[in-house]
């Protein structure tokens, strides 16, 4: 991998300089935008383990609280003007890409302070083609590797409602947001092999499957500035295992699909202020929303028969900020999941059950006090809760401070580049402890009481 990473870095340098002298001299904004997101830091425990990045939240996919003590991520990104509008009505062409870079064991992310250059992951998160005004004023066209998401809490490093990143193709006109996505077996990340199952595959035949996704957002504009309500609807489709090398056997991999439908209300309420609501469903394999996860991220156990009829998913989503004449701004959530698997699933003879449902929801806010033009305050409250089918039920209280220099000297909750120093305080209950519902207790052991103390950069342009 790094020889291969190496002669990939080489290409792309040596491209950079044989750039024709035309185009590096219309890089600052001629035909170039240069996107990036990233935060940076460091943190310490008493006992030398590594803790930056080892979430606190109760939850698998970390989106049920706050995210003060994640670890380095950086994620860079190009936007090149392949044919740039003259006009609102002209077609625009623009090439998009964006890489992720982050560590595998959630150490530091520089090759100088880890030590370890195998631990960093460079990975493609975005590439595509996006088209504007073509064959009709107002039509849209993408084709490519697209993140496809539209909602988040930023505290939470929660994207919601409609958080679909895949690979396809889709298009946008007016109110209306159409996509076909598809997703493989190929990483965990995009796990959508039902393996039910299966046995070890022949040698060197590897079943993988192609989940396809037909998407369509329609939102409709009301009321004063941004103000509109938005539906969502969703078809997945997963066909039955087959291949060359072997035909699966009844009740194994058979075929299967699920249906999401959701509805988001969007209040602007002036001045920066908002408040989003709202509620999606999905069910059989597009059941996914245990801890914040996305539709695609089927939930549970199959049936006896290998399929997921009767599987559920349930999402519930408040989110608002509100500024107070630029002395403080707050912003908080409530978010609740349920999701259940199969209601055919029976565990094997002979063996236990298998957790098959989930209940989590939380409640937080994170106050910004805007001490002055550069310094900020920020404060932060979670609580959190997880329910496992069988299982006690894990509780998390998160208490945070953060001082927070601000270079831009804008007062405002999306200020950045913030350099923060952090201190967070997490009480968790006995049942939390006792399954080490985080990635901080299984990192840390058995504690009711755990800290975090560190520093962190966040940066967004």
């Amino acid at each position: 991998m790094i020889p291969i990473r190496a002669h990939l870095v080489a290409a792309v340098a040596a491209l950079l300089v044989a750039t024709p002298r035309r185009a590096a001299a219309d890089l600052p904004g001629e035909n170039v935008d240069f996107m990036y997101y990233g935060r940076m830091g460091i943190g310490w425990t008493p006992s030398g383990q590594v803790v930056a990045g080892k979430s606190m939240n109760l939850g698998d996919h970390k989106a049920i609280g706050g995210r003060l003590e994640e670890g380095d991520y950086l994620e860079p990104g190009i936007r090149y003007h392949i044919k740039k509008a003259k006009s609102e009505s002209d077609t625009s062409v623009d090439l998009v890409t964006d890489f992720e870079i982050f560590s595998l064991n959630g150490a530091i992310v520089s090759d100088l302070a880890n030590g370890d250059i195998s631990d960093i992951k460079i990975m493609p998160l975005q590439a595509y083609i996006q088209a504007k005004n073509v064959l009709t004023e107002g039509l849209t066209l993408w084709l490519g590797s697209n993140l496809y998401r539209k909602n988040d809490i930023h505290i939470c490093d929660y994207f919601y409602f409609n958080s679909l990143p895949g690979q396809g193709v889709g298009a946008l006109y007016k109110g209306l947001d159409v996509a076909v996505l598809t997703q493989t077996g190929a990483s965990a990340f995009f796990a959508t092999d039902l393996d039910a199952g299966m046995p070890a595959p022949a040698t060197p035949a590897i079943v993988q499957r192609e989940r396809t996704m037909l998407i369509a957002q329609y939102a409709v504009p009301f009321g004063p500035g941004t103000t509109y309500v938005q539906g969502l609807g969703e078809f997945h489709v997963v066909p039955r295992s087959a291949d060359l090398n072997r035909n699966a056997a009844p009740g194994v991999n058979p075929s299967d699909h699920g249906e999401v439908a959701g509805v988001k209300l969007h209040l602007d309420l002036g001045d920066g202020d908002f408040n989003d609501a709202s509620v999606r469903v999905g069910d059989r394999i597009a059941n996914g929303a245990e801890s914040g996860g996305s539709t695609y991220s089927t939930f549970g156990q199959p049936g006896t028969d290998g399929s997921y009829r009767g599987a559920l998913g349930l999402e519930i989503v408040e989110h608002f900020l509100w500024n107070v004449d630029q002395l403080v701004s707050i912003n908080g959530y409530g978010t609740a999941h349920y999701s259940r698997g199969s209601t055919d699933y029976a565990p094997p003879a002979g063996t236990a059950a298998v957790p098959n449902s989930r209940l989590d929801y939380a409640f937080g806010a994170r106050e910004t006090f805007y001490v002055s033009d550069q310094l900020h305050v920020l404060t932060e409250e979670t609580f959190q809760a997880r329910k496992d089918e069988g299982r006690a039920t894990g509780t998390a209280v998160k208490l945070s401070i953060a001082p927070a220099v601000v270079p831009t000297g804008e007062r405002s909750a999306w200020a950045r580049p913030e350099i923060r120093l952090i201190y967070t305080l997490c009480l968790y209950n006995q049942a939390a402890v006792d399954q080490l519902m985080s990635p901080y207790l299984q990192t840390m052991g058995a504690t009711k009481t755990a800290h975090f103390l560190g520093a962190r950069t966040e940066w967004w342009f």
